[in-house]
């Protein structure tokens, strides 16, 4: 629901109305998501869920494969340089991921440098393929 509201100019404002916490049984209004109380648990259940980065494989060991990847691949997108475009790669992604290859986790062959697009690309065929990897 939207309110209209007047500015001190004249100029009229649409003002999304303030929508109770995300975090069941919490009455505090917010704008989105969840009141300054419960934003920490936000994160910390996101934790549980998924693993710390170090417990997914993410770790000092990955930190420095990550950056041989980069280099090898001149820190461009290897999906859009077939393309013959260049962009940056912002991720470096398991082609086989961790779940299904653990063995694979640093192995420079099993890497791709990808922008964030093909990478959000490549993780939703990930799951099409194998289903859920957590």
């Amino acid at each position: 629901m939207n309110i209209i509201s007047a500015s001190g100019d004249g100029n009229r404002m649409a003002q999304r109305s303030k929508r109770p916490c995300k975090q069941p049984r919490c009455p505090t209004l917010v704008d989105s998501g969840y009141c300054e109380a419960h934003k920490k648990l936000e994160t910390k259940n996101d934790s549980l869920w998924r693993g710390t980065p170090a417990e997914r494989g993410y770790d000092h060991h990955w930190r420095k494969v990550r950056v041989e990847a980069l280099k090898r691949d001149m820190y461009l997108c290897v999906m859009c340089r077939a393309d013959e475009r260049a962009t940056p790669a912002e991720d470096v992604d398991h082609i086989i991921p961790i779940a299904i290859a653990p063995a694979l986790r640093l192995d420079l062959d099993n890497l791709q440098s990808l922008c964030r697009d093909h990478h959000a690309q490549k993780t939703a065929d990930d799951l099409k393929k194998y289903g859920p990897l957590h």
